[in-house]
This record gives structure tokens, C-alpha cells and sequence, in this order.
């Protein structure tokens, strides 16, 4: 069992420059990739998705990678000609405003078009660092998925263990509603009833009566869920789908247990076994 939770990231200072990179991967219905890159890489983004994409089949994927610290500097070209007419044009207004400051190099220099730096270009073995450490927190995102997931399929064995030992307990106490039921029904007839009784009205009024309250149909199918469950938890793959959809089925057979029910012990328990099933469901959304 694998949940789609994870985390993994790592700083590497390569040839060109220093780079870090992040991964975080959370519950998603199918495969979803995010790739924030700076624009020199772009024509990269599709080889980062394919990694992503065969390493993970099911999770939203973020991935950012931050560049810094350039080792190679880059090289200006100085453009003259919109240097001197910058120039030209404020010792004009300088003359026309009857402005006595003097105008520095500096502060022609850091005029928009003056100074145009060279775009530096990234090399192959850069290229093959940014890909060896991108597999790296790749892994590391997936080892902790795994880990993730052991503590997860924990929580809901126990949760599983929980519920199976609540049902047990109330297929007990609904026998003794069934029988309670008849018991009062027969009193209550005859304490009021002055005329002969009619047994076999009675007997179907009974009968009709023990189908209502009767969830054993319903214990049935929640033991059968309850079995499913252990076997699915078990195997590898995507499973989180199978598993939510018995979570499903878990509810709508307790809830009629509860509808059916008007003993307050079972009643209390229901209650119980509710939250263990919505904590399974929540859980089993975060499993892939």
C-alpha cells in the first residue's frame, strides 16, 4: 500500500551553477504534474514530466526547481549610440530645467537598453545534473509514500479490527431486541385484550414486526465488506479506488442498521462504527 503524501528535495551545486530541487506529491483522482522551471529550461519541461509520470501513477506532483549562484559570468555588450543620445538629450533638458547637476556614468548606464547582457547558455552536463537529481528526489518522494503508506494500512487494520468486533456485538444485542419485542407485544395483547385472540394475526403482526428489526441480512453483507477489505489492503497497485467504494458500502450498511434499530446500545454503537469508516474513507482518498 502506497499514499499519494510526499515530500523530497535536494540542493546540488553543479558546474554552471547551484541549483535546488522540490518535489511534493498529495491525493489526486489520477496523475496530475505541476512543473515550475526557469525559462531556460522549458524545453526541458517534457522530459521532467515523462520521469514524473513513470515513476507515479496516481497523485498531484509539484516540482520546482530554483537556480542560483551562476558560475559563469555573463558578458555585456555596451550600445553607444543610445548611450551618447541619452546623453545628448539630458544635457538638453538639463539646459531647458537650468539643472546644475552633474549627470554620472552610472546613471546613464542603468538606462533601459544601454547595457545588454549575453544569455548564458546551459550545457549538456548541467543538463545531466538536473536530471540525475530530479530521479534522486523522485525516489526520495516515493520512499516516503511508502512509508506513509505502511503507517496508513496500520490505522485502518486497526480501524478494520475495531468495526468487526462491534458488528459481532451487535448481531448479539439485535437477537435479544427480536425476542424483547415479541415478548412485549405478547404481554401487551394480553393485558388488553378482553376477547379471544386471533394467534395467527398475531403470529404474522410478530413475523412482520422481526422483519423490520431483523439487520442480520445487513451483518451479512457488512462481514463480507469487512473480509473484502483485509484482501484488497493486501495486494499492490491502485487500490485506493476498490477500497473507497467499500467504505461506501461499509456506511450504507451500518446506516440501515441504525435506522432499523431503536435499542440505544446498538445505537451508541453505530455510532462508533460511523467514525471508524469515515476515518477508513478519508484515508483510503489518500491511498493510490
Amino acid at each position: 500500500m502506497e499514499s499519494m503524501t510526499g515530500y523530497g528535495v535536494k540542493e546540488k551545486q553543479g558546474r554552471q551553477f547551484s541549483f535546488s530541487i522540490e518535489l511534493k506529491s498529495l491525493n489526486s483522482k489520477y496523475v496530475e504534474t505541476h512543473i515550475n522551471i526557469p525559462k531556460f529550461l522549458k524545453s526541458e519541461e517534457n522530459i521532467f514530466q515523462d520521469i514524473l509520470k513513470k515513476n507515479f501513477s496516481r497523485g498531484k506532483l509539484e516540482l520546482n526547481i530554483d537556480v542560483f549562484g551562476w558560475q559563469e559570468k555573463k558578458s555585456s555588450i555596451l550600445n553607444g549610440k543610445l548611450l551618447e543620445s541619452y546623453y545628448k538629450e539630458l544635457l538638453d533638458l538639463k539646459k531647458d530645467l537650468k539643472i546644475e547637476t552633474d549627470t554620472s556614468l552610472e546613471s546613464l548606464l542603468t538606462l533601459d537598453g544601454i547595457l545588454k547582457k549575453d544569455r548564458v547558455e546551459i550545457s549538456k552536463s548541467s543538463l545531466k545534473e538536473i536530471n540525475e537529481v530530479i530521479k534522486e528526489v523522485v525516489k526520495k518522494t516515493v520512499e516516503m509514500r511508502k512509508k506513509e503508506g505502511v503507517s496508513v494500512k496500520k490505522d485502518i487494520i486497526n480501524s478494520l479490527s475495531f468495526i468487526s468486533k462491534s458488528v459481532t456485538k451487535i448481531k448479539k444485542l439485535s437477537k435479544d431486541v427480536v425476542v424483547k419485542k415479541k415478548e412485549s407485544l405478547l404481554s401487551k395483547i394480553q393485558k388488553i385484550s378482553d376477547v379471544k385472540i386471533d394467534n395467527s394475526r398475531i403470529m404474522t403482526e410478530i413475523a412482520i414486526m422481526s422483519d423490520k428489526l431483523d439487520v442480520n441480512e445487513e451483518i451479512v453483507r457488512l462481514t463480507d465488506h469487512l473480509k473484502k477489505f483485509k484482501e484488497i489492503i493486501k495486494e499492490s497497485g491502485q487500490i485506493g479506488r476498490k477500497l473507497d467504494f467499500l467504505g461506501q458500502e461499509l456506511f450504507r450498511e451500518i446506516n440501515t442498521i441504525a435506522s432499523k434499530s431503536s435499542n440505544s446500545e446498538i445505537s451508541h454503537i453505530v455510532v462508533d462504527v460511523k467514525n471508524h469508516i469515515d476515518k477508513i474513507r478519508e484515508q483510503c482518498r489518500n491511498i493510490v
